[in-house]
């Protein structure tokens, strides 16, 4: 879909809003590993201390969430008994939430807090997912976390959120039969994809005053709502008409706009901080390469391999997290493997 001079203007002054003029940050790469006896790892969370989650494979067989940091390294942080558990989103006092299976059947939603896990629940369905945490900088703990539960008779999932006492709110949909919540923010707004009547899936923002809004999408039948920062800016992804083309969005001032790519067939932004870079990945020209990517208001999008010492042996393939302070995390191939990564702004 072409972007229209207003869209085009929109974008540009928020991105120009947010950041300061200057030369594109260089990254230091740092290579998170994986659990004893795995090879695959990925990262999914970061905050603003340089605290990383995400899942990894270990021996034997296992699929586990883990906490990484610099003075422990890759954390295993277990499971309800069962052989899968990930972790999906941390904030600066290290609360962490994800999902780990209860039997080889279900999966519910959990809080890791001060070391103990606790499981969320659902709205009565067999399965849960929280994916998102929010933090009050005053208080130093959550006011909400967002994700998705299957409903009673599991005939669907819809978005949901917990408060602090862990009662579960059922956020809607936009009259189809499911909805899923992959954001929040420190004002309890809630951003992911719910359908619609005539079975699309459109991008939405729910806030407690007006509920589920209907954002739209760049022109095809499917947009999803990954994230959104303190000031209310959404970012995400969306197929464009025909639906054969996915492009990365941001959403300001009652307007969608295309993030542009890598001249691939598929981008998606992932993640938004409160300076405003959005992190995602995107697909070369011909589809050849998935890379990991960055936007400012400088440097547009920029892939992160570019903004790393060129003799690092890393191909960065997606960035998921951004913390406030610029922390990225994600995962690449390094010697062969796909393992997470952290990138630290030098």
């Amino acid at each position: 879909m072409k972007r229209t001079t207003l869209s085009g203007f929109i974008l540009s002054v928020v991105l120009a809003l947010a950041l300061p003029a200057g030369a594109q940050v260089q990254y230091k790469v740092i290579d998170l590993g994986t659990l004893p006896g795995g090879n695959i790892s990925n990262a999914y969370g970061v905050n603003d201390h340089g605290q990383v989650v995400g899942v990894s494979n270990g021996s034997p067989s296992v699929t586990h969430a883990f906490l990484w940091t610099k003075s422990t390294g890759m954390k295993d942080l277990g499971t309800f008994g069962v052989n899968v558990s990930w972790a999906q989103a941390i904030n600066d006092s290290v609360q962490i939430v994800g999902q780990a299976e209860t039997n080889h059947f279900t999966a519910d939603a959990f809080l890791r807090k001060n070391g103990i896990k606790k499981d969320l629940g659902s709205l009565g369905g067999a399965s849960s997912q929280a994916n998102a945490i929010n933090f009050d900088p005053v208080t130093k703990t959550f006011t909400q976390i967002a994700g998705w539960s299957y409903i009673s008779d599991n005939s669907a999932a819809h978005a949901v959120t917990w408060d602090p006492s862990f009662n579960i709110l059922d956020l809607g949909t936009l009259g189809g039969p499911s909805s899923y919540a992959f954001g929040n923010n420190c004002k309890g707004q809630v951003v992911g994809t719910a359908a619609r009547l005539d079975g699309s899936y459109d991008a939405f923002l729910w806030d407690s005053v007006i509920g589920m809004q209907d954002l739209g999408t760049l022109g095809g039948s499917m947009a999803q709502g990954s994230a959104i920062n303190c000031s209310g800016t959404i970012v995400g992804s969306s197929t464009l008409a025909g639906d054969a083309q996915t492009d990365a969005f941001v959403y300001a001032n009652f307007s969608m706009s295309d993030l542009g790519g890598l001249g691939g067939s598929f981008t998606q932004a992932n993640a938004i901080n409160n300076a405003g870079q959005i992190v995602g990945s995107s697909r070369t020209v011909g589809d050849a390469d998935t890379r990991a990517v960055i936007w400012t208001a400088n440097g547009g999008i920029t892939d992160l391999n570019l903004l790393i010492p060129a003799n690092s042996g890393w191909d960065l393939q997606g960035a998921n997290s951004i913390s406030n302070n610029g922390k990225i995390a994600g995962a690449g191939i390094i010697k062969g493997h796909q393992h997470a990564f952290l990138l630290i702004p030098e």
